[in-house]
């Protein structure tokens, strides 16, 4: 396990990079976001979302939202063409807002049975490095269950910190607060109000003349 200590916004590439070969090969580790500290893993590799998952404690029959880098990339995975996924997209992403959404039709990722999937945009230029290189992450939160979200690394519990192959220490976490949940599958429903409160969710929504497509 190796430990990098840099910055949200100033890093080397090669520093991304060797965190991006490490998740290619199926490792898993702990990186800065611009919501809290997550648990890194390729969407794509089910031995490590599944070895994520064990560290986490998490039921597998629980999807991971998983980020990526732009909203082509989201049309990708989930149908993020519809009017309330683009007045959500154009208002808050890149940021703190996950959109559940529908599923795209032939779509294969792992641990990701049902007809909806998760997805955000991260507004942390180190994840969005990271993505060039390593493709589609998943990064739930840093924490065990009961725990609060860890903003520092000193806030991870050892046994999540010993459980990685890597950790990029950047110091606190601007966003400090857990990115919103909204489902847009079947209507709008804030299943988690985070960084973005629920108002501020209605308002794009409100505010949405018909939508435009991507």
């Amino acid at each position: 396990m190796f430990v990098i200590k840099t910055g949200q916004d100033r890093f080397k590439s090669e520093e991304v990079e060797r965190c991006a070969d490490v998740l290619k090969s199926g490792g898993i580790g702990i990186i800065p976001t611009d919501t809290v500290y997550g648990l890194a893993a390729s969407a794509l590799d089910a031995a490590a979302v599944e070895r994520l998952l064990r560290v986490k404690q998490r039921p597998s029959d629980k999807p991971l939202p998983v980020q990526v880098g732009s909203s082509w990339d989201a049309n990708l995975l989930g149908v993020a063409d519809t009017p309330a996924a683009v007045a959500l997209i154009e208002r808050f992403w890149p940021g703190p807002l996950t959109i559940v959404m529908e599923r795209r039709q032939g779509t294969e990722i792992p641990y990701q049975s049902l007809a909806t999937i998760g997805i955000r945009v991260p507004a942390s230029r180190f994840c969005l490095a990271l993505m060039s290189e390593a493709g589609y992450l998943v990064v739930p939160s840093a924490n065990l269950p009961g725990d609060q979200p860890p903003i520092t690394v000193a806030g991870i519990a050892p046994e999540v910190r010993d459980a990685v192959d890597f950790i990029v220490d950047a110091g606190e976490c601007p966003g400090g607060v857990e990115s919103t949940v909204v489902d847009i599958s079947a209507g709008i429903e804030v299943l988690r109000e985070g960084a973005v409160s629920r108002d501020e969710v209605l308002s794009a929504m409100h505010g949405d003349a018909g939508g435009r497509h991507l």
